[in-house]
């Protein structure tokens, strides 16, 4: 039997443990920061026979809510661990209000997703390597503290979401602000829970400025960004970036009038 409940507070460490062994790498422990510690997200352990064999991470939008770092140990697979986790994220967000459930699947994952309903809306790609210059007719300037309504206005543009949950729990502000004729086109902003840098912009020119500015040495980067972000994909293909990864945005529920041309760097594949 597999008993799935929540993150006990003795258990950070552990569980990041957990989730790196699974498959997310020795960063995974700054990424669930946000869902462990905000009244807006949750994480859920899955238990057989008294001990962890796999963890997931909820964040909480109203309407909306988004499933992320779902793993299970290598040698715990395949006998309903996943699907256990999924179902309890997926009724702890309803729980909360969420009538539409995101998440980005891998292709291990997605045939456990496909048969609890989810659909699939699109791919992305994990590029990595160093931007080039570029030109625009926008200007670059350091994101301010009166900056956060353009910042939430522009990204619940881009998501189809109301995302304030996380976007207000960005302390400090960080990142630039694009500008045309004095009114803010774009964002890039940093995140403190180890996701790098997030870009989302109005329209193709401010999102590839902002992209150069993010990405730009003096080591590498790396962008994810949604497929149908044509300007994108262009852009990080002509700086000689290369793709490292793909997947699969997916869907339990109504659809969210997301605009992926707008996203040129998701926050990670927690929240889209």
């Amino acid at each position: 039997m597999i008993e799935v409940r929540d993150l006990r507070a003795d258990e950070n460490r552990s569980i990041g443990d957990l989730l790196s062994r699974a498959g997310f790498g020795p960063t995974v422990a700054g990424l669930i920061a946000f869902p462990r510690d905000s009244p807006h997200g949750d994480v859920l352990v899955a238990e057989r026979d008294g001990r962890p064999i796999g963890a997931v991470c909820c964040a909480s939008f109203g309407p909306t809510g988004w499933i992320g770092a779902l793993g299970v140990l290598p040698e715990a697979r395949r006998r309903g661990a996943g699907e256990a986790l999924t179902r309890a994220a997926t009724e702890r967000l309803h729980e909360r209000g969420a009538h539409s459930v995101l998440l980005y699947a891998t292709d291990m994952g997605r045939p456990l997703y496909e048969r609890l309903g989810f659909e699939f809306e699109g791919t992305v790609t994990a590029w990595r390597g160093t931007a080039g210059s570029t030109r625009g007719d926008v200007s670059l300037r350091p994101v301010r503290e009166d900056d956060r309504p353009a910042v939430r206005d522009l990204d619940r543009a881009a998501t189809g979401e109301d995302r304030a949950a996380v976007l207000d729990a960005l302390h400090p502000l960080s990142g630039l602000v694009a500008e045309r004729h004095g009114a803010p086109s774009g964002w890039a902003v940093t995140s403190p829970w180890g996701a790098g840098v997030a870009v989302c912009a109005a329209d193709d020119r401010a999102g590839v400025v902002l992209t150069a500015a993010a990405a730009r040495g003096p080591g590498t980067s790396t962008m994810v960004v949604p497929d149908a972000n044509v300007a994108a994909a262009d852009a990080l293909e002509h700086w000689g970036f290369s793709p490292t990864a793909a997947g699969a945005r997916m869907r339990l529920g109504p659809p969210v009038a997301w605009r992926p041309a707008m996203q040129f760097g998701l926050f990670n594949l927690f929240w889209g």
